[in-house]
């Protein structure tokens, strides 16, 4: 049984700084990835994106000293989709850009009649 950490050990043991011996598993694709998801190491991620020649020693120690300690997990979440767009863009056959202008001129009345003509009754 192989001892060898999975790709996102690297990612952890950057964010904790905790450093890795050996660096047979890093994928610098997938630590580019992880890094990429989160406001404060973006540019970082794009820094290493151009220097994708370098060899993974080295990718990983940029990041071992420019990424500061902290918890950064998992992936962030899409914000969730207002009923009322997903109701006026199947009303009015709307894209999401005028549906987003028509949301401005329309009243609540004028949102609650939209939804009555919808309702077709039942549980």
């Amino acid at each position: 049984m192989s001892n060898k950490p999975g790709p996102f050990e690297y990612v952890k043991s950057i964010n904790e700084k905790r450093p890795v011996d050996e660096l047979t598993g890093y994928n610098p694709f997938l630590t580019n990835r992880a890094f990429s998801m989160h406001q404060d190491t973006i540019m970082l991620a794009d820094m290493m994106n151009t220097g994708h020649k370098l060899p993974p020693e080295l990718q990983y120690e940029f990041y071992y000293h420019a990424v500061r300690k902290g918890k950064r997990f998992g992936f962030p979440t899409k914000p969730q989709e207002d009923d009322n767009l997903t109701l006026v863009m199947d009303h009015y056959n709307y894209s999401k850009e005028k549906a987003l202008e028509a949301m401005r001129l329309l009243s609540d009345n004028d949102i609650m009649a939209i939804r009555a003509s919808k309702n077709k009754g039942g549980t």
